[in-house]
């Protein structure tokens, strides 16, 4: 038997016309009702949800010719799985580089006010406590990034043995 994932299908129609090409209005009716056999919960089409996975049964022969040859569920899911974790680092790549970006920025604006901080009475204890407060932060920053993306790579590899 051959499984279908359900991805923004809202009807059984189209469900069979993902699963089978070029089908006449009798082949489509003759796919419909074997799917509704092999899928009892298309009957109430609003209660199944994304990625539920349907069973494509054994047509008659005048279909057979027509199905589609249909990817295995657990290779889509864990293709759509390694589409969206790029889809999340490229996101989180450009996160930290704002994030360092605004980082830059408030360092220089600091920088400028630990220089006024000096020229006053025991300024210069709390300018270099801003310069380590700064560098902490920075290294902080760094480390989360690192971290943030070696579990990513982590996901992205657990999620393409699963596809194999």
């Amino acid at each position: 038997m051959k499984y279908l994932l359900l991805r923004n299908e809202k009807s059984v129609d189209e469900v069979a016309d993902r699963a089978f090409k070029k089908l006449s209005s009798t082949q489509r009716e003759q796919a419909k009702a074997a799917l509704l056999k092999a899928n009892p919960e298309l009957k109430t089409f609003n209660s199944v949800r994304k990625g539920f996975i349907i069973r494509v049964p054994k047509v008659s022969e005048d279909i057979k010719s027509n199905i589609r040859n249909l990817v295995n569920p657990i290779e889509e899911i864990a293709n759509e799985l390694g589409d969206n974790l790029k889809t999340f680092e490229n996101s989180l790549a450009s996160r930290f580089t704002d994030l360092a970006n605004r980082q830059k920025d408030i360092e220089n604006i600091l920088k400028v006010a630990s220089k006024e901080l000096k020229e006053l009475p025991k300024g210069d204890a709390a300018a270099k406590t801003l310069k380590k407060h700064l560098l902490d932060s920075r290294k902080l920053n760094e480390k989360n990034r690192k971290l943030g993306l070696q579990a990513l790579h982590d996901l992205q590899e657990a999620a393409a043995v699963f596809g194999r």
